[in-house]
């Protein structure tokens, strides 16, 4: 059995459980990493398909479709197949660790492109404005952000003070990053902190951690993502252990309710946990 029948075989199987992939996925595939992609059905940017394929011995996979809530979905190849040979697992290895290489490569590069865009926007760009839709409804303090056009533009900062990336929020309220650029252990924070600080509060977007701090006063470190709380929550957490930390988790019931998972308030429970931190949530759900 060669790597390009495995992987045909597996994306055959995939098809034929209604999980149809509409672009090119092969060669990821061969990664040996877990992949995200489009599929049919799937609306304009999103990417419900997720696939993870190990071409050792006797090849096998899984994958599934977030927007079908399939589940996991297993495929291993059939018995009647003739196994990977050492060479070609050999080769392959190699070729996995050339393919990793270049993305990489490509990753840096692209996140150092958007970081420079990000400069340069965020040195172009005006004061805030406060009859900005977003501003308006949301009761934000317009002052920390800045404005180019119709897009407020909220800093994304990483642990070394550097501005990394943009958070970009249209009129209707659409946000979007620059594109290629880092999003990972990237933070703004919401008033100040400094040697003389005791308390702080994580949240993840930019609305809220404004809303708490108008309210009670603390800096709010706003980490934009579910996904990137716990880990920004961990940064800080090891360079100031003096501080006391409460987090304020999306109570995401609405996903709840399709999915039976609240990644808001999971996140939020588990950055707890990793740093000893109070949690509480929106209406009084505190845990």
């Amino acid at each position: 059995m060669s790597v390009h029948d495995a992987i045909a075989d597996f994306i055959g199987f995939m098809e034929s459980n209604g999980v149809v992939p509409v672009e090119p996925i092969a060669q990821r595939l061969a990664g040996g990493s877990l992949i995200r992609f489009r599929c049919e059905g799937d609306g304009k940017g999103r990417q419900n398909g997720w696939a993870i394929l190990y071409l050792d011995e006797r090849p096998a996979g899984a994958f599934g479709n977030y927007r079908m809530n399939t589940g996991t979905l297993k495929w291993k190849s059939s018995s009647d197949r003739p196994a990977l040979s050492p060479e070609e697992r050999a080769a392959l290895q190699r070729e996995w660790q050339q393919a990793r290489d270049r993305r990489e490569a490509e990753k840096r590069n692209n996140e150092h492109q958007a970081a420079l865009a990000a400069s340069d926007l965020w040195q172009r760009a005006g004061p805030a404005n406060l009859l900005h839709p977003y501003v308006e409804i949301k009761g934000i303090a317009p002052k920390p952000l800045r404005q180019i056009g119709e897009e407020l533009l909220v800093p994304m900062f990483g642990p070394d003070g550097c501005l990394w990336n943009l958070q970009r929020i249209r009129p209707d309220g659409e946000k979007r990053f620059l594109k290629g650029g880092r999003t990972e252990d990237l933070f703004c924070i919401v008033g100040t902190i400094d040697s003389t600080t005791r308390e702080a509060v994580l949240c993840e977007g930019y609305a809220t951690g404004d809303a708490i701090h108008q309210a009670i006063g603390l800096p709010v470190i706003v980490t934009f993502s579910a996904k990137n709380l716990i880990r920004v929550a961990r940064l800080f957490h090891e360079r100031r252990s003096d501080i006391t930390y409460t987090v304020f988790g999306d109570d995401d019931r609405a996903t709840e309710a399709k999915t039976g998972k609240n990644p808001g308030r999971e996140a939020a429970l588990a950055a707890a946990r990793e740093i000893g931190a109070k949690v509480t949530f929106p209406l009084g759900r505190a845990a």
